[in-house]
C-alpha cells in the first residue's frame, strides 16, 4: 500500500502522540525510562541521570518494589511525579537475579495485601447519590453511608462556577482578553478542586467501609454497578457529581488490601423489585418502598438485599439496626453513637 503512494511525504519531526493534548494545547509531561533516574528516599530527592538534575518531592513513598518509568506533569506552577511500582518485586523478570538498588523504591509496603478475611460471611452493596453507599451483610449487619457532605460541596462549587461563567460573558462583550483568561483559568482550578475534593470522598469511604468487613468477617462482596445510568437516568447528579467507576475501583482495590474477593453485579431492576417476593414495588414516601404484600422497607437496602440475591441467590431474612456514617472532607463519622471503630459490636439506635 505503502508503494503505490508515490507522492507520500517523509515526515521528518517526530511529534508526541496526539492524546497529549488538553484543550487544543499540548500537555507538559517529561517520561523518563526506568534506569535513568534515581529516588533518594532519605533526602527526598528525585536525581535525573540524563539532565544531571535533582529534583525535590514532598510526601511520603508508599510502595516498596521495582520502579517503572517516570511520568512528570506540569500543572500551573505545579509538578506531579507519577512512579509506577512493581510492589515487592525486586529481582529481575528474565533471570531472577537481585535488582540493582537504584532500580528500586524503597516505599513502607512491600506487599498489596495487608491482612486475610477473618471469616467467611458474604456481603452486597448498593451504590446511590444520597447514600453513597448501603452495606447488607448475610448475618443481618447493615451499613450506611451517607453522602449529604459531598452534595453540600458539590452545590458549593457549582455556585462559584456558575458566577465565573457569568464574567466570562461579561468580559467576552466589553473584549477582555485578559480578564477572560483570567477567569477562565480561576474556573479550571475550581473543577480540579472539586474532582480532588470528590476523589477524597471515594477514597475515604473506601478505607472505612474495607476495614468494617473485615471486622465484621466478610470474604466476598458483591457489589451492585449502575451501567449506563448517566444515559437513561441522566442528571447533574449521576452526569457531573459522582463517578461510579472512580468510587467502584476506590472500593475494589481497598477490599482487596484486606483479602476480600469482589465481583460486580449489574444492578437492573434491584430497586424496582421486592427482594422477598420479587414483585414491584411503590417508591412513596421517598426512600421507602412499599411491597404489596404489606411490609415497608429502606429503598436502599432493599437494592442491596436484591444485589446478594443475585450474587448469591440467598437472601436475609432478619436485619439489625443500621450502623450510620457520614463521610466528610475529615474521614468517615459515626451517626447516632455508632462506634466506628469497632461495628461488630455497637449498632446506632
Amino acid at each position: 500500500m505503502l508503494k503505490q503512494r508515490k507522492d507520500l511525504l517523509l515526515i521528518n519531526r517526530v511529534s508526541p502522540p496526539g492524546y497529549w493534548k488538553e484543550g487544543g494545547k499540548r500537555k507538559l509531561i517529561l517520561v523518563i525510562r526506568q534506569d535513568r533516574y534515581e529516588v533518594d528516599e532519605v533526602r527526598c530527592v528525585i536525581f535525573l541521570k540524563d539532565w544531571k538534575m535533582k529534583i525535590p518531592f514532598e510526601g511520603r513513598l508508599k510502595w516498596f518494589g521495582a520502579q517503572g518509568r517516570l511520568e512528570i506533569h506540569v500543572m500551573g506552577n505545579k509538578f506531579y511525579a507519577h512512579i509506577p511500582v512493581d510492589v515487592g518485586r525486586i529481582t529481575t523478570k528474565k533471570s531472577g537475579k537481585p535488582m540493582k538498588d537504584s532500580l528500586v523504591v524503597h516505599g513502607e509496603r512491600e506487599r498489596i495485601q495487608l491482612e486475610k478475611p477473618k471469616g467467611e460471611k458474604v456481603a452486597s452493596i448498593d451504590l446511590g447519590v444520597n447514600m453513597l453507599a448501603t452495606v447488607v451483610v448475610e448475618d443481618g449487619a447493615v451499613l450506611f453511608y451517607r453522602g449529604s457532605l459531598v452534595k453540600s460541596d458539590y452545590f458549593y462549587f457549582e455556585k462559584r462556577i456558575a458566577e465565573l461563567d457569568r464574567l466570562k460573558s461579561e468580559a467576552e462583550k466589553v473584549q477582555e482578553q485578559e480578564a477572560k483568561e483570567e477567569v477562565l483559568r480561576e474556573r479550571k482550578r475550581l473543577f480540579s478542586k472539586l474532582y480532588r475534593r470528590l476523589l477524597h470522598y471515594y477514597r475515604s469511604l473506601a478505607s472505612h467501609l474495607a476495614k468494617s468487613l473485615w471486622s465484621l468477617g466478610v470474604s466476598t462482596v458483591y457489589l451492585g454497578y449502575p451501567y449506563f445510568i448517566a444515559q437513561e437516568k441522566g442528571n447533574k447528579f449521576t452526569v457531573n457529581v459522582w463517578s461510579y467507576r472512580k468510587l467502584v475501583d476506590a472500593i475494589v482495590n481497598k477490599l482487596h488490601e484486606y483479602g476480600i474477593k469482589t465481583y460486580l453485579v449489574v444492578e437492573y431492576n434491584t430497586s424496582r423489585l421486592c427482594a422477598f417476593h420479587g414483585v414491584e414495588v411503590d417508591r412513596n414516601p421517598r426512600g421507602v418502598v412499599n411491597c404489596p404484600f404489606g411490609h415497608k422497607l429502606h429503598s436502599d437496602v432493599n437494592g442491596a438485599l436484591n444485589i446478594m440475591k443475585l450474587g448469591v441467590k440467598k437472601i436475609v431474612d432478619a436485619l439489625s439496626k443500621p450502623l450510620s456514617f457520614l463521610v466528610t472532607s475529615n474521614g468517615v463519622t459515626p451517626i447516632k453513637g455508632s462506634n466506628a471503630q469497632d461495628p461488630g459490636k455497637t449498632l446506632a439506635l
